[in-house]
């Protein structure tokens, strides 16, 4: 039986230039030991710079780069859909819109379209920069591309009958690091150690509000029942917590190592953070007032660029060293 902690997760270690809020106090279910179980891939290391669950498909979609393939992993069996047909070697980014997968291609500046069902690139959208991510959009048929080089976010209308991406516009934003949307019609993007919220339909930015970091790293998290939005940071494993209503800054907290890894069960309400560089993997639960508290650590591979959550009870980790990538299985209740 698991023992009720109220847990006080203290930022005695933060630094790196970072000057996050308190975590605050949140009451969770402790004493459980989560999970992690390897899932290779390719054989041989590789390199991810992305990884990311697709409610469309209900599959983990991995692109490591130079691998020349995508993966779709079932998130409950582990089976592997591997689709191999004319994916660049510098594809690195991919999520999906329906049966399709879109994915970026950095070295071809291009995006791909995938056929899941025949398992083949069947389109391709020639890009004028060189791309960073690729996401989404869950209310408009849209996917969203970063340009941090650039300075913008262009978003492409898709179409399945010809499989297709269009450019319909761009968003003028300075260097976008990662990108998440809501599901209810805002977009988020970190900057220069801000987060920045989007308006989707009207593609314009709402607000800009201060987290914390010095800098910005990693995709940002949103908890759209509590009514919040998590920035990762460039250093130290940290991460900010604000309201996404108001841009109030409620909490933060530090995992150590370097540039911020993150992901997030809106279903649990549990935010998955490691510093890169660093061989743990904090499971943190959080409350409505954005207190935060520590669950668990997990022993996970030294490096590795990239996590997900499907919002089924699994986190997951990439690991390049071994050609794959991890996933653990959280074991705890629902945060409240």
């Amino acid at each position: 039986m698991r023992a009720l902690v109220a847990a006080l997760v203290t930022c005695a270690a933060c630094g790196g230039g970072n000057d996050l809020a308190p975590p605050g106090v949140c009451t969770a279910a402790g004493g459980a030991t989560p999970v992690a179980e390897p899932i290779q891939l390719v054989t041989g290391a590789t390199s991810f710079d992305d990884l990311h669950y697709a409610p469309s498909l209900d599959k983990v979609v991995a692109a490591p780069a130079g691998a020349e393939k995508i993966f779709l992993i079932d998130p409950d069996d582990n089976t592997i859909i591997t689709i191999a047909d004319r994916i660049a070697p510098g594809t690195a980014s991919a999520d999906a819109v329906g049966a399709l997968v879109f994915a970026v291609d950095r070295g071809g500046r291009r995006i791909e379209v995938v056929d899941v069902v025949l398992e083949a690139l069947v389109g391709e959208e020639q890009l004028a920069d060189t791309p960073d991510y690729i996401r989404a959009s869950p209310m408009t048929n849209e996917v969203w591309v970063t340009f941090p080089g650039a300075d913008r976010i262009d978003t492409f209308a898709t179409s399945a009958t010809p499989p297709s991406a269009t450019k319909t516009g761009s968003i003028d934003v300075a260097s976008p690091e990662g990108l998440a949307f809501d599901g209810a019609g805002r977009a988020y993007t970190n900057s220069g150690g801000k987060l920045v919220q989007i308006d989707v339909a009207t593609r314009s930015i709402v607000d800009t509000w201060s987290t914390g970091c010095d800098s910005s790293h990693g995709f940002p998290q949103v908890d759209t029942a509590l009514g919040l939005a998590v920035s990762g940071c460039g250093d130290n494993g940290g991460a900010g917590v604000v309201a996404s209503d108001s841009g109030a800054v409620r909490s933060g907290i530090e995992a150590g190592g370097g540039p911020a890894i993150l992901a997030y069960d809106q279903t649990l309400h549990h935010l998955y953070l490691r510093g890169d560089g660093s061989p743990t993997l904090l499971v943190i639960g959080v409350c409505s007032d954005g207190g935060l508290a520590e669950l668990a650590r997990v022993a996970i591979p030294e490096n590795g660029h990239g996590a997900a959550a499907d919002g089924n009870g699994h986190a997951w980790v990439v690991d390049p060293d071994h050609g794959g990538i991890v996933r653990i299985v959280d074991p705890f209740p629902p945060s409240s």
